[in-house]
């Protein structure tokens, strides 16, 4: 067996799909590759996890100081505390590592990339193709993956505070309503910010600015996304000692998995076909660098490699 358990084995390759292959329904194609890609991507799940391990303590810090502003005046031995906390609050927060807002930035990236290329069903190099996307996206990753968890934690205090205090004033509910509808829109940018940055050669503003398009264009759609992903996590969890192991083994690598499956096929349609297809009808065959709106640029990065090797 190359590798260890895979993870650093090179010459593999995965099953190929041919040129001139009718197209699949996409459902259908999500279901084909997830049986074909399940180890992988519990492979992915479990490399990514080691890489995350930071995010992950940063949660558990968080979830138990949010924990304690919550039960501040309940009376609760130490024994309830820690049941509360491993059972029942980190478990609900979880979410925001799936979706990704608490994550280290270039494991994330590194994962998307994988699990981007399986759901355009393309191969992808476990450990090499995590370790070069990681490295590559290093700097911008880092940024984002502070900008998120720095607005995540601030809207969640927020929240509570204003769900705490006041609540009989008109104003501070129409402000936690507000929060709210800003954070879940929030949740549903967090969804195209990777996929974008592994495929495109994008600012921060304008990762943020494309998302913030994607997320209210397709609010609905989003929106379905997010219930799935939220059911996953609380059924996983319903029994906490399966939820942990799940979310070892599987449950960040699926949920990227979906994500990815339903983000990427949004961005092919909005930002890469248009741009190919102006491309092909002004007989444009050169790979230099295509510029869409707001400069998103797909020559150097990774769109134009995947367009010259097909």
């Amino acid at each position: 067996m190359a590798g260890l358990f895979g993870f650093f084995d090179y010459t593999r390759e995965g099953p190929g799909v041919p040129k001139d292959a009718p197209p699949k329904p996409r459902i259908r194609i999500f279901f084909e590759v997830l049986g074909r890609k399940f180890w992988n991507i519990v492979k992915v799940n479990m490399l990514f996890g080691v890489f995350n391990i930071p995010a992950l303590l940063f949660l558990v810090f968080f979830a138990a100081y949010l924990q304690a502003l919550i039960t501040q005046n309940a009376v609760m031995d130490a024994e309830e505390m820690a049941n509360s906390l491993f059972f029942g609050t980190i478990p609900l927060m979880t979410i925001f590592v799936c979706l990704p807002l608490i994550t280290v930035g270039p494991a994330q990236a590194g994962m998307t990339y994988i699990l981007r290329n399986y759901s355009r069903e393309e191969h992808a190099f476990i450990w090499g193709d995590f370790k070069e996307q990681a490295i590559k996206n290093f700097k911008q990753s880092m940024i984002v993956s502070i900008i998120n968890a720095f607005f995540t934690v601030l809207v969640i205090l927020d929240i509570y505070f204003y769900l705490n205090f006041n609540k009989d004033n008109l104003l501070m509910t129409a402000a936690t309503a507000f929060i709210i509808v800003a954070f879940l829109i929030f949740m549903m940018m967090s969804m195209y910010i990777y996929p974008m940055m592994v495929t495109f050669d994008l600012t921060i503003r304008q990762l943020y600015k494309n998302a913030f398009l994607f997320a209210i264009m397709k609010f609905f759609p989003n929106l379905l996304i997010l219930i799935v992903i939220f059911l996953i996590v609380f059924f996983s969890f319903y029994y906490p000692v399966i939820g942990y192991l799940m979310f070892i083994f599987i449950t960040m690598g699926l949920t990227s998995y979906i994500t990815n499956f339903y983000v990427y096929s949004k961005i092919d349609k909005y930002m890469i076909q248009p741009v190919l297809q102006a491309n092909k009808e002004n007989g444009e065959t050169s790979d230099e660098e295509k510029i869409f709106s707001d400069t998103p640029i797909i020559g150097n990065n990774d769109e134009t490699n995947n367009n010259e090797q097909n």
